[in-house]
C-alpha cells in the first residue's frame, strides 16, 4: 500500500558550539531543501551553545523564510535537542540533518521516491575513512545492538535518516543522548514500520571540531544494555 505524495518537510538542525562554521552550513541545507520542496521549513536546535553558535543561528534564520531557531538554555544532549525538534515539525517529512554535514545533501533525492512504499529511509555507510579505533568502535557496538537487540540495520548510527512526521511524533523516546539512533530504529522495527535502507558516503567534517566527548562510546554501550535489559524484563 503506498502513502499519499509527501509535498511538504522539516529540517532538523542540531547545533552545539559550531560558530566556526555554522552559518555557511545552515545556508547550503536550507539552500538544499529548497531546490526540491516549496513548502519547508527548517527548525535549528541550539542546545546551550558556549561560542557565539546561538547569535549566528538566530542571525542566519533572520535572513531565510521559513527557519525558526529553538534554544535550549543548557547542553541536555543530543536526543534531547532531536526530540524538541520532532515535538515541533509540522511538515509531511522530517529530516535530520546535523551542522558537520556528514553526508551529502543530494543523497535526498534517492530516498525521496523511497517514501511512497515506507514510513522512514534509514541509511548505511558506503565508504568509512575513519581511522581504525573509531571503526572498531562503531563496529563493535552494532554488532552488540544487532544481537542484545534483534536489530536488522547495517549501521545503527550511520547519520542520514528520513521519516514520516506522524511516525516519528507517534514513537515513545526516553533517550536524551546519542543513544536515540538505536532506540528509534528499535521502536520503528518492533513496532512494524517499513524502513528503506541506502547506502550513504560518510563525508568527515571540514570546519570546527566534534564536540563528542571522549567517554561517549562507554556511554553509549552502558545505555545500550540497560535499555536492552529493561525491554527484555518489560516483555
Amino acid at each position: 500500500m503506498k502513502h499519499q505524495e509527501v509535498a511538504s518537510i522539516t529540517t532538523i538542525v542540531p547545533v552545539y558550539n559550531e560558530a566556526t562554521g555554522v552559518a555557511a552550513a545552515l545556508e547550503q541545507i536550507y539552500a538544499a531543501v529548497k531546490q526540491r520542496f516549496t513548502d519547508q521549513e527548517m527548525l535549528i536546535v541550539e542546545s546551550g551553545s558556549t561560542d557565539n553558535s546561538a547569535a549566528i543561528c538566530d542571525e542566519v534564520a533572520a535572513q531565510l523564510d521559513g527557519v525558526r531557531v529553538l534554544h535550549q538554555d543548557t547542553r541536555l544532549g543530543f536526543g534531547s535537542a532531536l526530540r524538541l525538534g520532532f515535538e515541533q515539525a509540522t511538515r509531511d517529512l522530517v529530516w535530520v540533518v546535523s551542522s558537520d554535514l556528514p553526508f551529502p545533501l543530494d543523497v535526498l533525492d534517492t530516498a525521496l521516491p523511497l517514501m511512497q512504499d515506507h514510513d522512514c529511509v534509514l541509511s548505511y555507510r558506503s565508504n568509512d575513512d575513519r581511522k581504525l579505533f573509531r571503526r572498531t568502535q562503531s563496529l563493535a557496538y552494532n554488532s552488540l545492538a544487532r544481537s542484545t537487540l534483534g536489530l536488522r540495520n547495517t549501521h545503527v548510527n550511520s547519520q542520514f535518516k528520513l521519516y514520516r512526521r506522524q511516525v516519528i511524533q507517534a514513537l515513545h523516546i526516553d533517550s536524551e543522548g546519542w543513544f536515540i539512533d538505536t532506540e528509534i530504529i528499535y521502536r520503528l522495527q518492533t513496532e512494524g514500520y517499513r524502513c528503506a535502507e541506502i547506502p550513504v558516503p560518510l563525508t568527515e567534517r571540514t570546519t570546527g571540531e566534534s564536540t563528542l566527548a571522549v567517554s561517549q562510546p562507554l556511554t553509549s554501550l552502558r545505555e545500550l544494555l540497560t535499555f536492552a535489559w529493561m525491554e527484555r524484563n518489560a516483555k
